[in-house]
């Protein structure tokens, strides 16, 4: 027997979910209130590095853990895509200047306590050259984290749309959802009935999830044609972790802040002159870049800033992935499948899912 199911929501997870689930043969019907390109998901504002390392000065080891078996399933979900989609797997790099060698310290000590592995190598001024050459002179060394990746957003958000449809799924855009509940999405003028609803909205659910919050990010795309950075460069800052992501054709995405706050207004003249003055602080060369556009988004965090899928009879949530979606989406989207299967999860991470109230 076909299952029905009903998902809300079409960012990274929504859209993944939905290509998994047909994939399986599910019929599926994809709901967002928002437009196609994905231009008011938060998902569209995410540079999208895979960087399940990096983050383990900041983030607990659950997050690194699923985000290493995400790095390695993204390669094979980038085959379903007739679009193609920019991916990179060259590494990342973690500088700072020379007045906070201290902190590159404390960072590398932390990652290795954390670390179940050697993770990164330690660079040197005359490596640095041959990493990056257009990396500022005065930087004297480096972490290098060599297994770690990113992806375009954008073009993964249209390129997960168009496998999902042409794999049968009913994707229904500018569709305002009034009310989820366990086999039912209300729509206001009628009610659809499925086998099993996922709920994959984000910061939107947070009228029923309880204590989930809104962390606002901030990025600035650039052109910068007189810088060639190889990898994602990502320096060490007093108030928050700002990096340089390299794009084809000399874009660069620099972010990004991790504010606590509702606000989704323009971004903050304080946020912008850091993110560029941290930009020419790695290269001189982005003194003549342009800026394209500034985006900002609030990314849905529990108080512990890990994910949750909570699931009930005909009902699954799947949230709080915080900055980290495109690095969880295949993990998180694998188990709610398996769930809504009514099997165990096949990663032994049973802290991941909850039962709903």
């Amino acid at each position: 027997m076909t299952i029905s199911i009903g998902i809300v929501g079409a960012g990274i997870i929504g859209r993944l979910l939905a290509l998994k689930a047909c994939a399986r043969g599910w019929r599926v019907t994809l709901f967002e209130r928002g437009a196609e390109d994905g231009a008011t998901a938060c998902s569209s504002v995410s540079p999208a590095m895979l960087a399940p390392y990096c983050e383990l000065d900041v983030a607990e080891k659950t997050v690194s853990d699923l985000g290493a078996l995400s790095l390695r399933l993204w390669p094979e979900i980038l085959c379903e895509f007739d679009l193609p989609v920019y991916f990179q797997q060259a590494g990342s790099l973690v500088v700072a200047p020379p007045q906070n060698s201290d902190e590159l310290e404390h960072f590398a000590r932390t990652v290795k306590s954390r670390a179940s592995e050697d993770v990164f190598q330690n660079i040197k001024s005359d490596e640095l050259k041959v990493f990056e050459p257009d990396l500022d002179s005065r930087f004297q060394s480096g972490l290098f984290f060599p297994s770690e990746g990113q992806i375009d957003s954008r073009g993964a958000l249209a390129a997960l749309l168009m496998a999902a449809r042409e794999r049968g799924a009913d994707c229904r855009f500018g569709q305002e959802v009034r009310a989820i509940r366990p086999n039912e999405i209300d729509c206001g003028n009628a009610t659809s009935k499925f086998d099993m609803v996922f709920d994959c909205r984000g910061y939107g659910a947070a009228k029923d999830i309880k204590n989930l919050r809104a962390v606002r990010g901030e990025i600035i795309r650039l052109h910068a044609p007189d810088v060639h950075l190889n990898r994602p460069v990502r320096l060490l800052h007093p108030r928050w972790p700002l990096y340089v992501v390299p794009r084809p054709d000399n874009h660069y995405i620099i972010g990004a802040t991790t504010i606590e706050s509702e606000d989704a207004s323009p971004i903050a003249l304080r946020s912008m002159l850091e993110m560029l003055s941290a930009a020419f602080t790695i290269s001189a060369g982005f003194s003549e870049a342009r800026i394209l556009e500034t985006l900002t988004g609030l990314r849905p965090a529990f108080p512990d800033n890990e994910p949750r899928i909570m699931h009930q009879p005909g009902l699954i949530r799947v949230n709080g992935v915080y900055r980290h979606g495109f690095l969880l989406a295949p993990v998180l989207t694998d188990y709610a499948c398996q769930l809504a299967e009514k099997s165990q999860p096949s990663a032994p991470m049973p802290y991941l899912v909850r039962e709903a109230a």
